[in-house]
């Protein structure tokens, strides 16, 4: 992973190369990279709620499956 810090107008940009939503401005190089440690954070937390979503849909659908097999 490699993190990129270059002058934007008055301040830095911070981004995560070759991750086009990884991305932080602020107006210094240090608060350009603790936003886009923020950002990072908040990507982390919205896919790991997206997998415990999916875990739940999966348990559910595991749940009708048993309810929905023939007992020989």
């Amino acid at each position: 992973m490699k993190t990129i810090i270059k002058k934007d107008g008055d301040g830095y940009l911070a981004q995560v190369e070759g991750h086009q939503n990884l991305f932080a401005f602020a107006y210094s190089e240090k608060e350009a990279i603790m936003e886009l440690k923020n950002v990072v954070e908040m990507m982390m937390d919205y896919h790991l709620e997206q997998v415990n979503n999916e875990r739940i849909i999966k348990n559910e659908l595991t749940h009708a499956v048993e309810e929905y097999a023939v007992q020989v």
